[in-house]
């Protein structure tokens, strides 16, 4: 999968937004992307190129497999008293997708992936 820094950041953008729905805990995963990718298709007219769809779907099922251990390294650093259910969904969805990215995947460097999860932050983040 040969994609550019801007499609695997658009790709990184797209699992934070099924991450964030998929937290709030009414659907399952199944039904959550293919109404996300309905959705998008409407909104712009036009479906997502096939290998950015495959990496955010990668980067979800990823993420939701080791979610327990993503979950912990996140808490060791967050303010006392603090636990990760206290995070806004869309926040701890950022959270989740660039820490699972950076211990667990080969992508891109971790300055990359951190860049990125900032960068969703300041459009999606609260």
């Amino acid at each position: 999968m040969s994609l550019s820094n801007k499609e695997k950041k658009k790709a990184r953008e797209h699992a934070c937004l099924i991450l964030y729905q998929y937290d709030l805990g009414q659907l399952p995963l199944e039904e959550i992307e293919e109404n996300y990718w309905n959705d998008f298709a409407k909104e712009f007219g036009e479906a997502e190129k096939q290998e950015i769809k495959e990496l955010a779907h990668y980067l979800v099922k990823k993420t939701l497999e080791r979610k327990e251990e993503v979950d912990e390294a996140i808490s060791k650093h967050l303010k006392r008293g603090w636990v990760i259910e206290r995070l806004l969904p869309m926040d701890r969805s950022i959270l989740r997708e660039a820490t699972n990215e950076i211990l667990y995947e080969e992508i891109s460097p971790a300055e990359a992936v951190i860049n990125d999860a900032v960068e969703i932050a300041k459009v999606y983040g609260e």
